[in-house]
């Protein structure tokens, strides 16, 4: 009896530790999302009714899909960024849209009439995305600062680019985002949370040139965003592609040489204090960085 007594307790911690291993995986999988998403409906251009087996495709990517029975389609777990997309199916022409900025968290709409055309013309059209006015899914109080807006902005850090968002006020290295305290704020970085334990405020730096996207949302954020009461602050870094590419980033001006801690002693002046009578010291600064 006391074996099988043994072998029965073994049993339940091995049962423990698996339930374990298994809610860990499923907290991985409730992360912030970082991904956007791309769907429309496919017609023929004189019937107007949807076309099946189109295949729809991002150019420089292995995304893709098929329309179904009604036309539409939807691709998934898409990176942020500007993408062309292409449309394609035998006996009709080959569609290109350029442009098609996709952000995290929102769906991108792209509906497209394909016209028939003979086998042999291989002809292209090409369609240039518009950016919608108001984004339907788009829920909360949210601003998307992507990639090529940062290139634009008089900024030299991330920590500037989060400072210009409306609601937004920064207190040293701290953020307060509609009057709520520092630890309220919530960071992700690639959907990852990186608040600080002690402090609550951000405790990865990450560097400008090495971001794609940043999503500040000041309220009636989703349920995946845990732990936040004020604001979120989600970072997408950029993935490598099929080409190399550097930046190289320069400062010039006096923000920093032009004060008197770099100052260097050159002489000193006995002076007579017209007030008090005596003699004092007046020191003679010079700055070489001015130079």
């Amino acid at each position: 009896m006391e074996g099988k007594d043994v072998r029965f307790r073994s049993r339940i911690r091995t049962g423990r530790v698996i339930i374990g291993i298994l809610s860990m995986f499923c907290m991985m999988s409730v992360f912030a999302g970082n991904t956007g998403k791309i769907s429309g409906t496919i017609i023929d251009a004189s019937q107007k009714t949807g076309l099946q087996g189109v295949n729809v495709m991002l150019e420089g990517t292995s995304l893709g899909t098929a329309t179904d029975m009604s036309g539409r389609f939807s691709i998934i777990n898409i990176p942020p960024g500007i993408y062309r997309l292409k449309a394609s199916m035998m006996g009709y022409k080959l569609v290109v849209v350029q442009n098609v900025r996709v952000s995290m968290d929102l769906t991108t709409k792209i509906d497209l009439s394909l016209e028939p055309t003979v086998l042999e013309a291989g002809e292209v059209v090409t369609v240039t995305a518009e950016r919608l006015l108001v984004q339907r899914d788009m829920t909360s109080s949210m601003a998307k600062i992507s990639n090529e807006e940062m290139k634009d902005l008089p900024v030299q850090s991330m920590s500037d680019v989060l400072e210009l968002q409306a609601g937004v006020i920064r207190d040293g290295n701290d953020f307060h985002i509609r009057g709520g305290r520092t630890g309220e704020v919530s960071y992700w970085v690639d959907g990852i949370p990186t608040n600080e334990v002690f402090g609550g405020g951000n405790a990865v730096s990450v560097e400008k040139s090495a971001v794609q996207e940043m999503q500040v949302i000041s309220g009636t954020f989703n349920a995946e965003y845990g732990n936040a009461m004020s604001g979120i602050v989600n970072i997408i870094t950029k993935e490598g592609g099929n080409r190399y590419s550097g930046e190289i980033t320069t400062y010039a001006g006096d923000y920093m040489s032009n004060r008197d801690v770099y100052g260097v002693l050159r002489k000193v002046t006995p002076t007579l204090d017209p007030l008090t009578g005596e003699t004092i010291a007046v020191e003679d600064l010079e700055n070489p960085l001015k130079k």
